[in-house]
């Protein structure tokens, strides 16, 4: 696993650093400024309050900004989706051909072409109930204050960091919901090819 990311680290570095390189040497005099509106008598100010931000930048430096964002992004999921395979696989698995009794699964699962080769059964510990109460507490709270901002005169930075923490926090809660409390099935199946 510490071989995969090394290599995703790399290739993450040799897509920005000829972007970083471009927009060193494009300097702050390019003329593709994009203008970000301030100022008193404006309903929206992304440079207000929260983090002191410029009031232009250059397209350079924004597909930078993006393309970290992306990758980001991606690395969050990738993180999500081991956390849920190591978590789902911590219990004792039961394996049908030596005469476990599964309990009830889908009919569709097993079929005269796939077959269950283990069945992970949901651990549901009090620990998991935490991590969901947590994660649905923060849900909440940030649901309310978002609505707060977008219903407000005052549209800032705050906006976007709760839509952030808002959308982060729900798909937190969907991953510990799938992770502890549904049973991680693994299924063969034969193929034509």
């Amino acid at each position: 696993m510490r071989r995969e990311t090394a290599i995703i680290l790399v290739l993450i570095g040799i897509v920005l650093m000829p972007m970083w390189g471009i927009a060193i040497a494009s300097g702050g005099n390019s003329f593709h400024e994009i203008p970000l509106q301030s100022g008193e008598d404006v309903s929206l100010a992304p440079t207000g309050q929260f983090v002191t931000m410029p009031t232009e930048i250059s397209v350079y430096a924004a597909g930078i900004v993006s393309w970290i964002a992306l990758f980001a992004l991606v690395g969050l999921l990738y993180a999500q989706v081991r956390y849920a395979h190591n978590v789902g696989r911590r219990t004792e698995p039961l394996f049908p051909e030596q005469g476990d009794s599964l309990p009830y699964v889908p009919n569709f699962l097993q079929t005269a072409h796939r077959r269950i080769i283990a069945y992970y059964p949901a651990d549901a510990s009090l620990r998991a109930v935490w991590l969901m109460g947590l994660f649905t507490f923060l849900s909440a709270v940030f649901a309310v204050l978002f609505a707060g901002e977008v219903m407000g005169l005052s549209r800032n930075q705050f906006l976007g960091f709760y839509g952030a923490i808002l959308a982060l926090s729900l798909s937190e809660t969907v991953l510990m919901y799938y992770t502890h409390f549904m049973p991680t099935i693994e299924v063969a199946e034969e193929r034509d090819h």
